[in-house]
């Protein structure tokens, strides 16, 4: 059996131009309606492994369902709520004017800490993420091999479970976008052999955005 993390394709927003504090929510919510940047492709492997899935899995965020749809546009994708991103806290009162990554970075980081403002906290993401590789579990028992279009952090979470219930495969999936990490195991539970590292003919390597 195969489960393979892949992270969506870059959205085409503005990560570069600095903001204050006080704005990181409505830029996140552009960033959430932002369709594709066309110029980022996914790398020939995780289109044929995508193509080859009977079951292909993505999160409600656009950016999830969009970059699935362009990997294998003639699959149904199931859309799980369950896959989609750790939301940001983003009740920050301050008019300094950063760049959005790293208002985004210092918001992830007071979270990994405790502080959520309203937004699902660290434990509860490590739930759902539990919940998560429970449901890719079952879909690769019946399938035999399924594909998850998700995001860069909640597929870390995701990996951990699956490690740590007999899948074998990276540590940590790439975060990067359109990379991937592939997790293998025996129908009897046992460890199959070692998982894929990211695609060599993916896009060149981006910062890893928190917010994503």
């Amino acid at each position: 059996m195969r489960i393979v993390l892949a992270r969506h394709g870059r959205p085409a927003w503005d990560f570069r131009t600095p903001i204050p504090g006080h704005a990181l929510g409505e830029w996140l919510r552009g960033e959430g309606e932002a369709p594709l940047d066309a110029s980022s492709r996914p790398g020939a492997e995780l289109e044929r492994l995508s193509k080859e899935a009977k079951c292909l899995v993505a999160s409600p965020l656009r950016r999830s369902r969009d970059s699935a749809r362009l990997l294998a546009p003639t699959t149904p994708s199931l859309v799980d709520p369950c896959f989609r991103e750790a939301e940001l806290p983003s009740a920050i009162r301050s008019g300094l004017r950063l760049r959005p990554e790293m208002w985004a970075l210092l918001a992830r980081t007071a979270w990994f800490c405790g502080w959520s403002a309203g937004v699902e906290s660290f434990t509860a993401a490590r739930e759902r993420a539990a919940k998560a590789a429970s449901v890719l579990t079952g879909r690769a028992e019946d399938s035999g091999a399924v594909v998850l279009v998700g995001h860069g952090l909640m597929n870390i979470l995701i990996a951990r479970r699956l490690r740590a219930t007999g899948w074998r495969g990276p540590r940590f999936p790439s975060p990067q976008y359109w990379t991937f990490g592939s997790y293998e195991r025996n129908n009897d539970g046992r460890p199959a052999v070692r998982g894929s590292q990211p695609d060599p003919h993916a896009p060149a390597r981006t910062p890893y955005r928190a917010s994503q």
